[in-house]
């Protein structure tokens, strides 16, 4: 479900489309709120498989936020790996080479704000 609304918008996370974060296999993320709508704003629901991982990266612009849903992570922060489970956030400013590894036996699934967005 998707509702426009003056001021505002209404939605069903399940329902946006969602597409796989290439080139990390396993890993597929929803778009909620971002440049055309949220300010800028980046909102994402992310899923990864067993085994599967975001490779480190770096945002020059952007600060990242991860917030675990469900299931077991592990969060890599320059060079220190932190286990992350449910609950759990991490948040990397600008600059900062990092990544996040599923080490659970089942899905991960988990939110990622960027700001500004991606």
């Amino acid at each position: 479900m998707r509702q426009q609304i003056d001021g505002a918008v209404v939605l069903t996370a399940a329902d946006e489309d969602v597409m796989e974060y290439l080139p990390n296999r396993g890993v597929f993320m929803a778009q909620l709120l971002g440049r055309d709508r949220g300010n800028a704003f980046g909102f994402y629901r992310g899923t990864m498989g067993p085994g599967c991982e975001i490779s480190r990266e770096l945002h020059t612009e952007t600060t990242e936020t991860i917030y675990i849903l469900a299931g077991q992570a592990l969060g890599i922060v320059g060079d220190r790996e932190v286990p992350l489970g449910p609950g759990q956030m991490m948040h990397v400013e600008t600059n900062v080479h990092h990544g996040l590894r599923n080490t659970g036996a089942g899905p991960l699934e988990f939110l990622v704000i960027g700001h500004p967005d991606f």
